[in-house]
């Protein structure tokens, strides 16, 4: 139920195209989308069915939209904008361990003690600011999605990656007043529906730039940085103000034991077959072109590729897990109302109640955690757990089907 396929296309710095067909585990996506929320995101409740509501009934291998996505233009775009920033920010954690993502908002950002990205010019900017821990250095992310772009396989890459291309020039980074350069990457989707057809497409880019590498004693220094920008941003979502906060001694007080069984959601935990839409969404995209275009090149074969050497568990779906997860985390519930953090043991009752609900099917909900003995220093994806209930990863923020999840107060109990 959780692994969708489309083919792929990676494109390197070096001009290296690399191609081919992919799983994604739609427990990526909704990790993603988790995070999205949390940092202010409008919530899309269809995300917490781990888009079963949108995805095809006709169709299980690929992933595709049943219908037209929705009913109206205006919900379409909208829809494919929203998720078109959750399956980028996906397939940019996933496949290149990007992690620590700050949008930009409108003008750019400042990270206190590290880098400021501003704007230069009129027009779009790029999406978000991460760490790329792998080369130990910053990297600017742009997301795109579209329905109807014919130009995916164009050997230039799709004209919404151009476009993407072209918003790094209109930002400045800087750091103690020296300009610096990061890396710069386009993940895009071009979507498949029923009423469409099509093959989904799925694209990252990148861009040359002339960054170099920091010192490991500067790439510390810029982790850590992002690391507390990063928990700024999440924090309320958990009940906290700060990182500070987050990372005090006093949070230990407020952790809740988790434990997630593997193996499949029983038969009758399945989700009823009914669409969700969220009417408030009014983002919009422009349409381009109509049909899918065939390839113009060939594409190497993912095994001559080095992002991908030693990344099986990239193109082949992930088995099940072969034991429970169980950790201690912060804890927040959400579901198509909004979030609510678990600090108090009334918290948790309430929490329970909405799992009696989501287990009735009467209403969608999800687990956010954050690793109780989180650290700054802690890097994405040294340990992964990925079943049909949820996904956790060391370093990152974990996500929990609340209809299967247990979740036990800590010795000693969770304050009144």
């Amino acid at each position: 139920m959780t692994t969708r396929w489309t083919n792929h296309r990676l494109h390197d710095a070096a001009g290296t195209t690399t191609g081919g067909r992919i799983p994604i585990n739609l427990w990526h996506v909704a990790q993603a989308a988790a995070e999205e929320t949390l940092q202010g995101s409008l919530l899309a409740p269809a995300w917490l069915k781990l888009f079963q509501s949108h995805l095809s009934v006709r169709d299980p291998y690929f992933l595709r939209w049943r219908e037209d996505f929705a009913e109206s233009a205006e919900i379409r775009r909208a829809y494919s904008g929203l998720y078109g920033r959750f399956f980028a920010r996906a397939l940019l954690t996933q496949h290149l361990g990007f992690s620590r993502f700050i949008s930009l908002a409108r003008n750019g950002v400042k990270i206190s003690g590290s880098v400021e990205v501003k704007r230069t010019k009129s027009g779009d900017i790029p999406d978000w600011l991460a760490w790329d821990s792998r080369n130990s250095n910053f990297v600017l992310c742009e997301a795109k999605g579209s329905l109807t772009a014919n130009d995916f396989h164009n050997a230039s890459g799709p004209s919404c990656v151009r476009s993407g291309k072209a918003q790094f020039g209109r930002v400045q980074t800087t750091s103690n007043g020296t300009t610096i350069y990061p890396a710069q990457w386009v993940a895009a989707v071009r979507w498949a529906t029923d009423e469409r057809g099509g093959t989904p497409t799925t694209v990252l880019w990148d861009p040359p730039s002339d960054g170099q590498p920091f010192t490991d004693g500067e790439a510390q220094v810029h982790f850590e940085a992002m690391t507390r920008a990063w928990l700024n941003s999440i924090a309320s979502g958990f009940g906290y103000e700060s990182a500070d906060d987050i990372l005090s001694a006093e949070r230990e007080k407020n952790a809740v034991v988790v434990v997630a069984p593997n193996g499949p959601v029983p038969e009758e935990r399945h989700w009823k077959d009914e669409d969700i839409h969220d009417d408030t969404l009014t983002d919009t995209i422009p349409d381009v072109g109509l049909a899918e275009s065939p390839a113009d090149e060939p594409d190497i074969p993912f095994s001559d590729s080095p992002v991908y050497e030693d990344r099986s568990d990239l193109l082949m779906p992930l088995p099940s897990e072969k034991k429970p997860h169980s950790a201690k985390y912060l804890l927040a519930v959400v579901n198509r109302f909004g979030i609510r953090p678990i600090r108090t043991s009334a918290e948790l009752d309430s929490a329970r109640r909405d799992q009696e609900r989501a287990q009735a099917l009467k209403e969608p909900a999800m687990l956010i955690g954050l690793p109780s003995k989180f650290s700054l220093e802690q890097r994405l994806g040294e340990k992964r757990w990925v079943d049909e209930s949820g996904i956790a990863e060391s370093g990152s923020l974990a996500l929990f089907d609340l209809r299967t999840t247990e979740m036990k107060a800590p010795e000693g109990g969770l304050p009144s």
